[in-house]
């Protein structure tokens, strides 16, 4: 009792800070203003459950949501169960209606005031409850406890820092992570982590990485010839893919290229910033640095002479890495992110540069490096790098050789986290 009052108050604190920076931002960038309202538990949907069992699958954003959806697909052959899918941000949500267009439901997660989690849960009573990766809310935690449900993590990760704050604050961790049945986590990295954080050894299982079995889309010769042709990229191009980018990345890339372009005037640059609200701040960049280029908005304006195309565009990241030569992916360099998904360009057979920030994908890290599919490098030292790719097609397709192998060796973890979940029992509600 002492723990869930303390801790609505402090989500009210967090509220007050939290709200109006929200409200600003909507207003200013056009964030949240499709989600603030939901959020806020308002024109939840009416869900009749009938007999029919429900699970509720949550996953914060994009990569999440991508990563849960073949174990969506095969949960949903289980018992015809009601499927919800929440998310947290904009761009999950849409992913979410991309990805598993099955699901019965696309909600965002109401903001964790029992006040709104309550009802909601009362009303949906999921009996299974499924968290991808870390995103854990008390209220939403408890009240689907006390409804009766089983709470498993699947793809469970926990970051150095995250474990020493987690460590230190031990009085929140532990009530919130015994309403936890089932961790299915990635690596005995993460796995010892969780222990040390006082989640016991038999609520841990080590099934892999579910964003190695993600149902990988290729695209055809004619395909790729068409998005070729609609962004005017002539076939003796060398096309360079800067992924999930962040601030002050594009800076740094742009800085790096200013030599590139020195040795190879023909590359083609496509930049996929990783969050839409900053299209705007990048072209802006582009602008001020007289680069020329086009946005992917206004494609139809091209000239085919552009240096650089802005895709200012949500779910066509991976089309644009089937079109390129080298995969650089952000996030990395900057100390702010500690990376992003760094093996998604090795599906597609592409060579994958990144920088030094890599703290939050440590078995990512250290299974490209293993496998010889990527290049770690410092910003200082990019341009040399891409002029060496650029003129070294042997190391190249080396390097997208390599990439191919890792992903057929790790295919596996759905099926091994969905054994772990159909063998749950729900546990009583820790005292």
């Amino acid at each position: 009792m002492l723990f869930s009052f303390l801790y609505e108050i402090s989500i009210w604190l967090l509220a007050l800070i939290a709200i109006p920076k929200m409200l600003y931002q909507r207003w200013k960038y056009g964030k949240y203003r499709n989600s603030l309202r939901l959020r806020l538990g308002y024109d939840f949907p009416r869900i009749d459950k009938g007999k029919r069992p429900l699970i509720w699958m949550h996953a914060v954003s994009v990569g999440e949501t991508k990563a849960i959806a073949p174990l969506a697909k095969l949960l949903k052959t289980l018992n015809n169960p009601i499927l919800v899918i929440s998310s947290t941000t904009e761009t999950g949500h849409a992913e979410a209606k991309r990805s598993l267009p099955f699901a019965d439901h696309h909600v965002y997660l109401p903001l964790d005031f029992k006040g709104t989690v309550k009802p909601i849960i009362s009303q949906t009573k999921p009996d299974l409850v499924i968290l991808a990766e870390t995103d854990f809310w008390y209220n939403f935690l408890n009240e689907s406890k006390k409804n009766g449900a089983s709470i498993a993590v699947v793809n469970g990760k926990v970051s150095t820092r995250s474990a020493d704050r987690l460590k230190k604050f031990s009085f929140f961790s532990k009530p919130l992570f015994n309403l936890v049945d089932l961790f299915c986590v990635q690596n005995n990295i993460y796995k010892k982590r969780f222990e040390e954080i006082g989640v016991p050894e038999n609520k841990l299982i080590v099934t892999g990485n579910l964003k190695f079995d993600e149902d990988y889309t290729k695209l055809t010769a004619d395909e790729i010839k068409q998005w070729k042709d609609l962004l005017g990229i002539n076939n003796d191009e060398m096309i360079l893919v800067a992924g999930s980018t962040h601030d002050p990345e594009e800076s740094l890339l742009v800085e790096a290229l200013l030599k590139v372009w020195n040795k190879y005037p023909n590359l083609k640059v496509l930049i996929v910033p990783r969050h839409p609200e900053r299209f705007n701040d990048v072209a802006s960049l582009l602008a001020k640095k007289h680069l020329p280029f086009v946005r992917f908005s206004g494609i139809h304006s091209k000239t085919g002479k552009e240096s650089v195309i802005l895709v200012d565009a949500m779910g066509v990241l991976r089309k644009c890495y089937q079109l390129a030569d080298i995969a650089l992916v952000g996030g990395s360099f900057t100390s702010k992110v500690g990376g992003h998904n760094i093996i998604e360009p090795c599906w597609f057979g592409v060579p994958v540069i990144f920088g030094p920030h890599m703290y939050s994908q440590p078995e990512l890290l250290d299974l490209v490096k293993e496998y010889q599919a990527g290049i770690q490098i410092e910003p200082e030292k990019l341009s040399d790098l891409l002029c060496e790719l650029l003129s070294n097609n042997e190391k190249k397709n080396s390097l997208g050789q390599a990439g191919i192998t890792l992903v057929n060796n790790l295919k596996g973890a759905t099926h091994k986290t969905l054994t772990s979940i159909k063998e749950l029992k729900p546990a009583p509600l820790p005292e």
